[in-house]
């Protein structure tokens, strides 16, 4: 799997941490009052999605950090691109020189096939 699938995971999997804890909390958890214009929740479940969040994130910024070009300058990742656009121009001939071949290559064996059929009527 690539690094940026895997970042796209990771963040799906937050993101679904998020949705499922809050979902949760609104039905589980119970209120404890310090403040009554704010409810606080306190439980251990409420404790164990957080530490989930949290190990999500971190896992996500591991990824993040993981990417390539990341620790890069802009100017950096301008000259690697740039570097990466030149290869695949000259892969791109080779790939043009490979094809123009084998349609050469194609033609000497269908005419030597008609030869050899030609040869073969004739007898």
């Amino acid at each position: 799997m690539d690094r940026l699938t895997q970042l796209q995971d990771a963040i799906d999997k937050l993101a679904l941490l998020f949705v499922s804890s809050l979902d949760h909390l609104t039905k589980h958890a119970p209120l404890v009052p310090l403040n009554p214009d704010v409810p606080v929740v306190t439980t251990g479940q409420a404790q164990e999605l957080a530490l989930d969040i949290s190990r999500q994130a971190k896992e996500l910024e591991t990824l993040i950090e993981h990417l390539p070009g990341i620790s890069q300058s802009p100017e950096e990742s301008t000259r690697d691109l740039e570097a990466l656009a030149r290869q695949n121009e000259l892969a791109t001939e080779d790939y043009e020189a490979a094809v123009a071949e084998a349609k050469e290559l194609l033609q000497e064996v269908t005419l030597a096939l008609r030869g050899i059929a030609l040869d073969q009527s004739r007898s």
